[in-house]
């Protein structure tokens, strides 16, 4: 059973989870383009001094370089995945959206991870639990985008499964 059949969000109205996968494949692009940008800016000695920042512990030890290397993978491989996912849905292979899902996945964990971070480890200041929150509330809609996805997948996997009939004599 399919857990989508359209995609509504608060940035992508679509009737069918097909637009809505390739709007959420443009979305996924796009943000990597950005996040990355600002990853490369803090490295280049850009300001890392933020609470918010995942890369505010980062700057303190000289392990910028690593981590920021680490995060501009990750977002180069989701902007492959991306790619990937709407010729798969073009082609109507749930094969090819098999990357994006496990990628997105991965950075939908972190996300998590990164609020309990800002949580217990900076409990003490309210602008913290604040941050955490908004990371929680962006996670919440990433996890939406994904459900979006992978009821595509869902779809492409109940039209190419075989009906098998068993013919007894």
């Amino acid at each position: 059973m399919v857990m989508l059949k359209t995609c509504w969000s608060p940035c992508i109205w679509n009737n069918d989870v097909k637009v809505g996968s390739r709007c959420v494949a443009v979305y996924t692009a796009a943000f990597s383009v950005v996040l990355i940008t600002f990853i490369v800016y803090m490295m280049c000695g850009g300001e890392s001094t933020q609470l918010y920042n995942p890369m505010f512990e980062a700057s303190k030890n000289g392990r910028l370089p690593i981590y920021g290397s680490i995060f501009i993978i990750l977002f180069l491989a989701l902007i492959g995945s991306s790619i990937i996912m709407v010729i798969g849905i073009q082609k109507c292979n749930r094969g090819y959206m098999l990357p994006w899902l496990i990628v997105f996945g991965i950075i939908i964990i972190f996300q998590f991870l990164f609020g309990l971070w800002l949580f217990y480890g900076y409990y003490i200041y309210l602008d913290a639990a604040f941050y955490g929150i908004i990371d929680w509330f962006w996670m919440v809609y990433n996890m939406y985008c994904w459900a979006c996805v992978y009821s595509q997948y869902q779809i492409f996997a109940i039209m190419q499964s075989p009906n098998i009939e068993l013919l007894w004599p």
